[in-house]
């Protein structure tokens, strides 16, 4: 199936593990042409090696998009190399697992720039330029506690569910300018964090790491298991394409299953 992604100009934050370097690599192999950040350069340009993504067709870029100078910087590198910028996907961010009694005010401005004003600022960054250019995509990942919170996890739950209301918002007000946006939210994805969670439950409890899987995902997904990163990417690649030309204001679960039922089962820890 063709997806119209050939030498479409992708722009993409938190590209050097997980998700976005999952993303990096589908359109990749589409044809795109990328402008990628990470604030970590040296872990950014080491994943793009060992991925064999060609340098002539990718622009990595040292950049923390929670700061406002670092995401400007960005979309002028992007636009200074490929000069134009056809589709965005918005992957920066990180959890905080904490209470709300425990989240001094300095906790929930970091939680909300790396998340939400993350997305505001490097979406506004590049409106500009999508119009000049009759129009683009903007994809952002969010996560499934934006759609339904989780215990524990207040202050990304209100940050997700801000790029959610951001997503459905955008959508109806850029319409008119041929400008597409939606959402990812995933779920149990082997993301860093899984990972880590799940080697942690491997060596307290003398399984194996595939063990420690089936015992954290096995009781509540649907599917049973974990997704992978190429599972996420492939919904943002389809609605990059040509295909989703009619999609904008949507939320997706990429979850397994998991966010559309309540399992009453005893969790394992």
């Amino acid at each position: 199936m063709d997806l119209g992604l050939k030498d479409r100009v992708v722009m993409i934050s938190g590209a050097s593990r997980g998700i976005g370097r999952a993303v990096a690599a589908a359109f990749i192999a589409e044809g795109g042409r990328l402008a990628v950040c990470s604030r970590n350069g040296e872990e950014l340009r080491a994943a793009l090696q060992a991925d064999g993504l060609p340098a002539d067709r990718v622009l990595p870029v040292q950049a923390d998009v929670g700061r406002p100078a670092d995401t400007e910087a960005f979309v002028r590198a992007a636009l200074d190399r490929f000069g134009a910028i056809h589709v965005l996907v918005n992957n920066a961010g990180a959890g905080l697992p904490a209470a709300f009694e425990e989240l001094a005010d300095d906790r929930w401005a970091t939680v909300l720039e790396q998340n939400l004003w993350s997305t505001i600022r490097l979406t506004r960054a590049v409106l500009p330029a999508m119009r000049a250019g009759g129009g683009g995509r903007v994809i952002n990942v969010s996560a499934l506690s934006g759609l339904r919170p989780r215990l524990g996890q207040v202050g990304s739950n209100v940050a997700k569910a801000g790029v959610v209301s951001l997503t459905q918002s955008l959508a109806a007000e850029l319409a008119p300018h041929n400008i597409q946006v939606n959402a990812v939210c995933p779920g149990m994805v082997l993301t860093s964090r899984w990972i880590a969670r799940v080697e942690r439950l491997a060596r307290e409890q003398g399984i194996s790491e595939e063990e420690a899987q089936n015992r954290l995902a096995g009781h509540g997904v649907p599917l049973a298991r974990f997704g992978r990163p190429d599972e996420v990417a492939g919904i943002i690649l389809f609605l990059a394409s040509r295909h989703a030309g009619y999609i904008t204001g949507a939320a997706i679960p990429v979850d397994g299953g998991l966010g559309a039922c309540i399992d009453l089962r005893p969790r394992s820890p």
